[in-house]
């Protein structure tokens, strides 16, 4: 069997942002596996180390790391890291470091959660559970602030300018303590940024709510002062968004809001994209934007018929990284990766008939990178096996978010194809061990 993907831009050289040269452009997506630390001050911890050691060994790969609270007045949730403090950014700055050693590249995306964020552990912190409006994602939700007696309260305008400094410092802080070389905005999954830009979780009446242009206002003016600050700039960091995302709360009524050129979703990213155009004409281009596909939303697989991100692509000329199923999704069985289909057709020329999407997609045009995030989870070299057209491991989902070892760092490097799968053996007791935390002592 040939190595087709070798034959496409999968494996030609791209430079992003400010001079950073990568080797391909297959990119590792922000993919949050719940490592960090519950002890409420949100750290990193040793077993996050050895996962991005060893995803970034295929040199001058692009990493996107896990999304990073930017303050606790945004929002808090539990085995997430935070970049609001030296110390936190010190203890990041030991994976970024192990990913420099061997020759790679990192964003950190950062993100608030906003109505999303875990209740007790704001009540706990004496913080306010704040949302663009009062409306809960769930009715769990609901449910809970009213046992609490800690309701959801809609954001003052003081409040959201507070967040959105929030935001420039938690950048600064990822670029000059964290050693990361770019940062990456979540604009999507139903957290904070998203919650201003839809419609379905703002309902403000006044200049961060109402029209299009006034839900986006909250999320253009971080990105004006990203660009305007001296320690950041245009070329330092990208944003995450997606037409087609229903997590946390994120769907909309088809009677209400039926798939067509007034989706509220598409329009509110074809005018995020739409500005960063004109931003990019004006010489103030982005490092890139990375955009979900409509086969996935968060770590599942949906159905993608109806949908398409045509317009948003051709809405933004520069630098594109496409993410969502790309190895997994298969109809009729999610849980197949493409190339272990065991009914996998092989054309004459040995060509994997599942990769079809992936190949159409990077050979488009000379700007698109393709992010991975499951695959990289039972694949630590999953460069090297797109490389070479290896058969690459089944991820084990009951682990993605359970805090230990298994599940999370078993999976080894490939051996021999006569393998059932390439698991590394650790003692049980290390199996269930959770991560220690980097802070220094």
């Amino acid at each position: 069997m040939s190595a087709v993907l070798t034959e496409t831009n999968l494996f030609k050289p791209i430079t992003i942002g400010n001079g950073i040269h990568l080797s391909h452009r297959i990119v590792h997506a922000p993919t949050s596996r719940s490592r960090s630390t519950n002890d409420g001050e949100n750290f990193p911890t040793d077993l996050m180390i050895k996962y991005y050691d060893s995803r970034s060994k295929f040199e001058y790969s692009l990493i996107v790391f896990e999304s990073c609270l930017v303050s606790p007045r945004s929002g808090l949730v539990p085995f997430k890291s935070g970049v609001f403090t030296t110390e936190q950014c010190e203890a990041l700055k030991k994976i970024t470091d192990k990913i420099h050693e061997n020759k790679s590249f990192v964003s950190c995306q950062i993100f608030s959660p906003g109505r999303v964020s875990n209740i007790q552990l704001v009540k706990d912190k004496g913080l306010p559970y704040l949302a663009p409006s009062v409306i809960y994602h769930a009715e769990g939700h609901k449910i809970t602030a009213e046992e609490l007696n800690y309701p959801l309260k809609e954001l003052t305008i003081n409040q959201i300018h507070d967040i959105q400094e929030d935001y420039v410092t938690a950048a600064v802080n990822c670029l000059t303590k964290g050693g990361f070389d770019l940062v990456e905005l979540h604009g999507t999954s139903g957290f904070l940024i998203e919650q201003f830009l839809s419609p379905i979780s703002n309902t403000r009446n006044d200049e961060y709510g109402g029209n299009l242009e006034n839900r986006c206002r909250f999320l253009i003016e971080i990105i004006t002062k990203f660009i305007d600050h001296p320690q950041i700039g245009s070329s330092k960091f990208g944003i995450r968004l997606s037409a087609w995302s229903i997590h946390f709360g994120m769907n909309y009524p088809e009677d209400k809001y039926p798939i067509n050129d007034t989706y509220p979703p598409l329009l509110f990213c074809q005018y995020i994209l739409n500005h960063l155009e004109d931003l990019k004409k004006n010489g103030k281009e982005i490092a890139y934007v990375s955009i979900m596909e409509p086969r996935v939303s968060g770590s599942f697989d949906q159905d993608p018929d109806g949908k398409s991100n045509s317009s948003l692509v051709k809405a933004w000329s520069g630098k594109l990284i496409r993410a969502g199923g790309y190895a997994t999704n298969y109809k009729g069985d999610p849980s197949i990766l493409k190339s272990n289909n065991p009914n996998v057709k092989i054309t004459k020329d040995g060509e994997v008939e599942h990769y079809s999407s992936l190949k159409q997609d990077i050979n488009a045009d000379d700007r698109t990178l393709i992010a991975f995030a499951r695959p990289f989870t039972s694949n630590p070299d999953l460069v090297h096996r797109l490389k070479n057209n290896l058969e690459l491991d089944l991820y084990e989902r009951p682990f993605f978010y359970s805090h230990q070892l298994e599940g999370y760092l078993t999976f080894g490097n490939y051996v021999d194809e006569n393998l059932y799968s390439n698991t590394l053996q650790f003692p049980i007791d290390e199996l269930k061990r959770e991560g220690i935390s980097l802070k220094s002592k």
